[in-house]
């Protein structure tokens, strides 16, 4: 499939607040996408809306250069994923696996290739004979993928298929849908979640939304290092990025913020015509660490002690500020004891700026990195007014 796109695709149910707004968005061919975000932001709706299970209010939605906004989901070729993995339970699963072939009645001997081909690339070859009851969860997933593979689809929905594993069990599934991907890499996947450590690893490229509207879609490198609004800076990462209050200045004709007691320069350019402002500064915990390891120039600020959690490689801290609590991240050992005073720094090349009003980020949009910023303020549905 050449490609996908929506079109202005708006969904609205009654008088409620949109559940997609005015959402635009290219999906290249063999392009692993994710939709990110929290409950209710319409991730689930836009990919329902692809498969053709909802109709959009407004908009088209195109694959491969078709308009298929008014074609039933038997007739788009594309196969979905759920998060429950709905096998039949009285059937093996090499029952399961055919079902879909022998519906369409296609030939027995393609059916029986065509499974052993997939169960050999799932590597659940030797499970065929058995049910659904005697597999392990991460087991049951892979034939849930099977069943989707072996239309040999041009489009795999994926709809938080992971979620009901535990924690060892997702990192192992991500890895072999990564590697599923490769080897299908002609083969688009739009993949739904809300966990952004799932985001980042997998996507080649994530769309962040909020409430139905689209805030920003990138590679994950370009939402950690570029966000461009506060929501997508808090929401991509972990820990959380700080965001603390401050005061931008112009002097000399170069900007100048005033945070934590501290004032230090900006050292990257901001929009066309910034002007001195109340702002939002935004530090990555991995950037804010002890002093005494700090670069030349960087800017200290002294607190004390709180929470310490440690990760194995290191120890994320709360810092008690003057006006602000902080996590830094520090070195594993020796480990702090609640209420010591330390002095934490960050370097300014590090540091994210946000207008305070609109919660966008003021760094120049031209910057190469922040290419594929969307607007966060969606527009009014067609035929009404904002």
């Amino acid at each position: 499939m050449p490609g996908l796109r929506f079109e202005h695709v708006w969904k609205l149910y009654g008088r409620q607040a949109p559940a997609v707004a005015d959402l635009s968005l290219d999906i290249a061919e063999g392009e692993f996408l994710v939709l990110v975000g929290a409950s209710g932001c319409g991730k689930t709706t836009s990919l329902r809306m692809l498969a053709g299970l909802e109709r959009p209010s407004y908009g088209r939605i195109w694959m491969g250069g078709k308009d298929v906004t008014d074609i039933p989901p038997g007739r788009r070729d594309v196969s979905m994923v759920f998060q429950s993995y709905a096998l039949y339970p009285n059937m093996t699963v090499y029952k399961n696996l055919a079902f879909g072939p022998r519906v369409r009645r296609e030939p027995r001997e393609h059916i029986r290739r065509r499974v052993e081909e997939v169960a050999e690339i799932l590597g659940i070859g030797g499970l065929l004979d058995r049910h659904p009851g005697e597999l392990s969860g991460g087991q049951r997933q892979r034939v849930a993928l099977g069943r989707a593979m072996i239309r040999e689809p041009s489009l795999f929905l994926m709809d938080e298929p992971l979620s009901n594993l535990d924690a060892a069990l997702r990192v192992q599934m991500r890895a072999e849908l990564i590697r599923l991907h490769k080897r299908l890499e002609r083969t688009a996947t739009v993949y739904v979640t809300h966990d952004q450590v799932e985001a980042l690893t997998m996507g080649d490229r994530v769309a962040v939304l909020k409430d139905g509207s689209l805030l920003q879609v990138g590679t994950p490198a370009e939402l950690y290092d570029a966000p461009a609004t506060v929501y997508v800076a808090t929401f991509i990462g972990s820990p959380a990025m700080n965001v603390i209050p401050g005061r931008l200045s112009i002097v000399g004709g170069r900007p100048r913020v005033a945070c934590l007691g501290a004032e230090f320069e900006v050292p990257w350019p901001l929009r066309p015509g910034a002007a001195a402002r109340d702002v939002l500064v935004g530090i990555r915990p991995d950037d804010l660490g002890p002093a005494a390891r700090a670069p030349r120039g960087a800017v200290r600020i002294g607190g004390r002690t709180d929470v310490c959690e440690q990760t194995g490689i290191a120890i994320y801290a709360t810092v008690n500020c003057p006006g602000a609590a902080l996590v830094a991240r520090l070195p594993r050992s020796p480990v702090p004891a609640a209420n010591q005073p330390i002095e934490v720094a960050f370097d300014p090349r590090d540091v994210h700026l946000f207008d305070s009003r609109t919660q966008a980020s003021i760094a120049d949009r031209s910057h190469p990195a922040l290419a594929g910023v969307a607007s966060p303020a969606a527009a009014a549905p067609p035929g009404t007014t904002k």
